[in-house]
């Protein structure tokens, strides 16, 4: 289950491109990132980044994108179920269970408060 959070990193460093977004609470925005990512839209993924991350990858190679929509065709078979969450200021964690292929985890998924939208930073996928 590690190598597949550890996939879940390389993707989000190398979808951190396109328009800002975000949503209106931290739960939403853990839902939204992970429905991008079952469905390989590298620009929905995008929304749900700070945009620190989305402009240091803006210039992102067509061969790098490619690759990423390949790793991405992996992650169609992920299911995951959000258990709950806890907001603290501008930040928050929301916890996850992540079923591939019948192996379950739990992981907390990091967010901060961007603009006045939720964006995920770091966790279990980042």
């Amino acid at each position: 289950m590690r190598k597949i959070v550890a996939g879940f990193a390389i993707i989000a460093l190398f979808t951190a491109c396109g328009g800002g977004g975000g949503a209106s609470d931290p739960e939403a925005a853990v839902k939204g990132m992970f429905d991008a990512m079952k469905s390989g839209d590298l620009d929905a993924m995008a929304q749900y980044m700070p945009a620190e991350a989305r402009e240091e990858l803006a210039n992102m190679s067509d061969e790098d994108k490619e690759m990423t929509e390949g790793m991405l065709s992996m992650f169609s078979a992920v299911e995951f179920n959000i258990l709950g969450s806890e907001v603290e200021g501008e930040t928050a964690v929301v916890t996850v269970e992540i079923d591939f292929m019948g192996q379950k985890q739990e992981e907390e998924i990091e967010l901060m408060l961007e603009d006045g939208k939720w964006v995920v930073t770091e966790g279990g996928m980042f």
